[in-house]
This record gives structure tokens, C-alpha cells and sequence, in this order.
């Protein structure tokens, strides 16, 4: 069994687009990507979506199993599942400490009383999670904030060359978790 991996499946992107001599920019005219996506595929910078790999074997006219194999077909569909649950959960924990944080800012501005190791132990909780998500949404290639969404949802993969170039939720998420430190370092200050 040949592995599946994002190097692995980009090679056999690049092959494929070669033996056919088209240019990274006719394949992504083809399956309706930008180029930008054809290269990142190809470098093995971002992983292809099973969607994107059903047109390319339609556009190549050959079976999808016949490109990856049954297994590799089987695998990547089993790995976008996993992600998309594991975007969820991480998503959804990140949610949930929101409520714990506002209790905290309510407690501190209350009592006037300083609970920065409670602030910096939601903070080591908070940033693994975020990290993980962002490399989800980088492998994904999820740009904006309704990618990882309809991604969650449904396990929807981008495509089109007019993506929008937004922010993402994990960038809103660090801003906030940056301004409410600072917000508590600011009361322990002064």
C-alpha cells in the first residue's frame, strides 16, 4: 500500500498534468482552482480535496481508483472526515471557553481581585487548540471564516479562482485572546 500524503498525491498531480501537457494554469481552468491551488497541490503545501480529484479524473478520463487506487481513495476520504470532526471539536472547546472567560473578566472587574494565573492557564489551554486549527485550515487551504464553516458542516472543500482573502477565524480568535491579556495585564498594572 503506497502512502497518502500531501508530497505524494502532488507528484502524481504534477505527473498527471505533465503526461497531458498542460501548464499548472489549464488544469486549474479545468477543475475550476485558482493556479495558485494546482502549485500548492503539486508542492504538497496544501492537501487535494477528494471533490477536486473526482473532476481531475473525469477531466483525464479515467476512474478516480484507478488515479489513487482504492485504498489512497478510501484514506483521503477518511482523513478530510477526520478533520472536519476534529475543526469541530477543536472549534466548538474554543466556544465553550469563552464562557468560562467572561465569567473570569465579570469576577475580576467585581471583586477587584487578580486571577492573572487563571488567565494564563486558560491561555495554555487555548493556544494548543488554536495552533491545531490553523494548521488544519492551512492543510485544508481554508481562508475565511465561511470555508471552515461549510468545511465543518459538511465537509466542504474551496474551489473557484475568486476566493475572497479574509481573515480566519483563528486570527479573530487570537485577537480577542490578546486583547482580553492585555486588558488583565493592564489591571494588574495599574
Amino acid at each position: 500500500m503506497t502512502r497518502l500524503d500531501k508530497e505524494t498525491i502532488g507528484r502524481r498531480i504534477a505527473e498527471l498534468r505533465d503526461a497531458r501537457g498542460w501548464s499548472q494554469e489549464e488544469l486549474a481552468e479545468r477543475l475550476h482552482v485558482s493556479r495558485q491551488t494546482v502549485s500548492n497541490w503539486e508542492r504538497g503545501k496544501t492537501l487535494v480535496d477528494v471533490q477536486s480529484l473526482a473532476a481531475m479524473a473525469g477531466e483525464v478520463g479515467r476512474p478516480l481508483s484507478e488515479l489513487l487506487g482504492e485504498e489512497q481513495v478510501r484514506a483521503a476520504r477518511q482523513g478530510t472526515e477526520a478533520a472536519r470532526r476534529e475543526l469541530g471539536v477543536i472549534y466548538g472547546a474554543l466556544a465553550l471557553l469563552w464562557v468560562p472567560a467572561i465569567a473570569l473578566d465579570l469576577t475580576e472587574r467585581i471583586s477587584g481581585t487578580n486571577l492573572l494565573w487563571v488567565w494564563c492557564a486558560l491561555l495554555v489551554v487555548c493556544a494548543p487548540l488554536a495552533w491545531r486549527a490553523w494548521r488544519l485550515e492551512r492543510d485544508y487551504d481554508l481562508r475565511v471564516t465561511r470555508e471552515v464553516a461549510r468545511f465543518i458542516e459538511t465537509g466542504g472543500l474551496p474551489t473557484g479562482n475568486e476566493r475572497p482573502r479574509g481573515h480566519r477565524v483563528l486570527g479573530f480568535i487570537g485577537v480577542v485572546v490578546v486583547f482580553l491579556l492585555v486588558d488583565a495585564l493592564l489591571d494588574v498594572i495599574f
